[in-house]
């Protein structure tokens, strides 16, 4: 009789899994999984709780269920999404998707249609019976093809668009998981507005900001091991707080002084270090010149940073041009970026100039496993740092 029971029970499960997922029973078979292959996963939330939407594949492909594909979807034939089910708009077939977990819809390619846009990677879906929520599931590192030309012009500098890159990739991993703000009630790490990043899919795509992003691949900000939050936005401030710039007047008698030559007629900066700062600054007077070491002299005068552009005679006093502390949160000042490196700068020195530490360094690692480019930093900034070009 328990034998009998036992069988009458495989069969109403059997029944009942036919009836809710009739795919099932037809034994589909996928020669690819419901998502592609990810270093490192985003989820980006590109329609929350609507009644309804409307989807595509470039390539044929599957409704996924719990890494099963449970029905056909064919190439570029639109589908509805509503009640609870997908629906072909060209035969009126239609599946039912769960409740309890979360469909997952992708083709061969990786490459799909929602919200009048083509994305990379695949879809998943979550359905609260009458309402669903459509998310985008990539690696970090395709999402930022889509990311960089939508936050900076495809045709600015190249440096400026690694710059770009390297900021837009530390904001997605810190914001992901438990740093995003959307996971925990939403189910997805960002959003494609301003609200996080700018990310407008496959059709945004160019090659020079891909080349950016291929060329600084899995490149991070970090701070004591962490990931440091990349903000950036198009203008900072004023026009010198756009190129994280400071001025500083300093009383001729006071620097002549401090330096034991008297009669200044000129101070120029003659050497820079690998983080930008002033070793070498050449103090000339009309009878006696010396070269002194521009960290100290910094730290005497209060200057915000030894990083010593410029120095002009103004009346009775010097003006010292020197970077800035960086930006805080305000961070990297896109067009900024790209002036920088329409004057020679690398994007590793842009980065440093908009997000060092308070000791004017900058620390880079990977998303994976930390390490130290810190040598990468070009050690010529005479030329790089020239203040007269940048503002010609």
């Amino acid at each position: 009789m328990k034998f009998l029971k036992y069988w009458r029970f495989l069969i109403l499960a059997y029944m009942l899994t036919v009836t809710t997922y009739p795919c099932l029973a037809k034994g589909l078979q996928a020669s690819f999984m419901p998502y592609p292959n990810m270093s490192h996963p985003i989820r980006i939330g590109l329609i929350n709780k609507a009644s309804q939407a409307y989807i595509a594949l470039w390539e044929p492909g599957y409704v996924f269920i719990d890494n099963n594909p449970v029905f056909e979807l064919k190439a570029r034939q639109p589908y509805k999404l509503s009640q609870s089910r997908i629906t072909d708009l060209s035969t009126g077939k239609s599946y039912p998707l769960p409740l309890t977990a979360r469909a997952q819809i992708a083709s061969s390619n990786y490459i799909f249609w929602a919200n009048n846009k083509w994305w990379r990677g695949s879809l998943e879906i979550i359905n609260f019976g009458n309402r669903i929520t459509l998310i985008n599931l990539l690696d970090i590192e395709d999402y930022l093809r889509g990311v960089v030309p939508s936050e900076m012009p495809y045709n600015w500098n190249i440096e400026a668009l690694k710059a770009q890159a390297v900021a837009a990739r530390s904001y997605a991993v810190a914001h992901t998981g438990h740093g995003s703000k959307w996971f925990k009630s939403e189910g997805y790490d960002l959003v494609p507005d301003v609200r996080d990043q700018a990310y407008k899919g496959l059709g945004n795509e160019h090659d020079s900001s891909t080349r950016a992003v291929i060329s600084t691949t899995g490149v991070i900000l970090k701070k004591a091991g962490s990931v440091k939050p990349g903000f950036y936005r198009a203008w900072v401030g004023n026009s010198n707080e756009n190129l994280n710039l400071r001025h500083v007047s300093v009383n001729c008698q006071k620097l002549e002084a401090l330096t034991g030559v008297p009669k200044i007629v000129g101070v120029t900066p003659k050497q820079w270090d690998a983080t930008g700062n002033v070793n070498d600054l050449q103090i000339i007077g009309a009878k006696k010149s010396r070269d002194v070491y521009g960290v100290a002299l910094a730290k005497i005068l209060n200057l915000p940073t030894a990083g010593i552009l410029d120095v002009r005679q103004a009346g009775n006093n010097w003006i010292f041009t020197c970077r800035g502390p960086g930006n805080g949160s305000l961070g990297l000042s896109q067009h900024g970026a790209n002036m920088l490196a329409n004057n020679g700068w690398q994007y590793q020195q842009i980065l440093q100039h908009y997000y060092q530490d308070k000791d004017g360094k900058l620390e880079l690692g990977s998303i994976n496993n930390y390490i130290n480019l810190s040598s990468n930093i070009s050690n010529n900034f005479p030329q790089a740092y020239s203040y007269s070009s940048i503002t010609k």
